[in-house]
């Protein structure tokens, strides 16, 4: 028997429960019912790629929650992280799962995953205050529960809460570490799906031609080099602005690849992510990146970015920022997939925000 046991990253803070709201408000519009357009048992199920014989089965698939075996590769895989990016490190190795959250459609009308067919999946509505609707996963009859990428609270849900009664239905694989980190790179998670789908060799690649890609970019842009930066996402005057590039967290890795280098004052955020004024001035850096969520009027977000405090940071008064609407001009939404996205939403996010970043150096 085979013991996948999933590595465990630097420890990251933890990020309050007004930015796990926020994240998913930022610009879904789900129904606030429960519902499921689930696959039939009868359907056909996923596209999984040839086995590469890495993996041998049983595994045990050990997370944060539990223990339970996958007995041999599975052929039906339900994705149900609330962000969908489980669906989409899946879509990057060649799966179409049989079932995934909603939110890869309405969060994304996402024209990066158009690509990959994502509007035509099977999806279960997941709505802000919601439940995870365990019978529609269980409908869909899966004989793998996808789960990587999910941190306790995201969504304001708790894997806990669920684990039991989802690993009866199938078994479970989760990300490391989910209990101290509300946004999981996606490198070390796509590792562990390659590892539980015996696809680690596709797994590889896909972290590889993504590493070649920013280095090209990085290349490209020296610049950007040793410049420190912030990323922030203003979602309207109940949640406010959000530092969402704390120390270990995924954006914070999106703007390493571009070639920042780490934000001191990121630290401050490591264990609460709101920006209220007298932390304002803590945000600064040589380059600020903020965006306006579809929960902040154009009017608010102004009225924050002229205010006093704003225009007195060293990077506003350079001219060093850049402010980023909810969606691009082809519908995208940018801020999602800087904040939320896999290895396709990142690619797609530097397409657009780096020459943004270099109009204004």
């Amino acid at each position: 028997m085979t013991v996948l046991r999933t590595r465990r990253s630097r420890i990251t803070g933890l990020i309050g429960a007004a930015l796990a709201a926020a994240l998913l408000v930022a610009g879904c519009s789900a129904s606030a019912e429960d519902s499921k357009t689930a696959s039939s048992p009868g359907s056909e199920g996923n596209a999984l790629p040839a086995a590469e014989g890495t993996t041998t089965y049983p595994l045990t698939l050990e997370s944060p929650y539990g223990t339970s075996i996958l007995e041999k590769r599975p052929e039906r895989i339900a994705a149900i992280v609330p962000n969908a990016v489980d669906t989409e490190m899946l879509l990057a190795l060649g799966v179409k799962p049989v079932l995934s959250s909603s939110m890869v459609k309405e969060s994304a009308s996402q024209s990066y995953l158009l690509p990959y067919d994502a509007e035509n999946l099977d999806t279960f509505e997941f709505a802000m205050g919601g439940t995870l609707p365990v019978e529609a996963i269980a409908a869909s009859e899966p004989d793998l529960i996808v789960a990587v990428g999910w941190a306790d609270g995201l969504g304001g849900l708790s894997m806990g809460d669920y684990y039991e009664r989802l690993s009866s239905i199938a078994p479970v694989v989760t990300s490391p570490d989910t209990k101290s980190r509300m946004l999981v790179p996606w490198k070390e998670s796509i590792r562990v799906l390659g590892e539980t789908l015996d696809l680690s060799n596709a797994a590889e690649k896909v972290v590889a031609e993504h590493d070649q890609y920013f280095a090209k970019v990085r290349e490209e842009n020296p610049q950007l080099a040793g410049l420190t930066a912030t990323w922030a996402i203003f979602y309207g005057t109940g949640n406010g602005l959000q530092y969402l590039s704390a120390p270990g967290s995924a954006p914070a890795t999106f703007l390493g690849e571009l070639g920042f280098a780490e934000n001191p004052r990121a630290k401050e955020f490591v264990t609460q992510s709101t920006v209220g004024e007298e932390l304002l001035e803590n945000i600064d850096a040589d380059f600020l990146l903020i965006g306006r969520s579809a929960a902040g009027s154009e009017e608010d977000f102004d009225k924050l970015t002229g205010g006093k405090l704003f225009q007195a940071l060293g990077a506003v008064s350079s001219g060093h920022w850049v402010g980023l609407p909810p969606r691009t001009a082809d519908g995208g939404d940018v801020l999602w997939a800087i904040t939320s996205g896999g290895p396709i939403g990142t690619t797609w996010a530097a397409e657009h925000i780096v020459p943004l970043i270099s109009a204004k150096l």
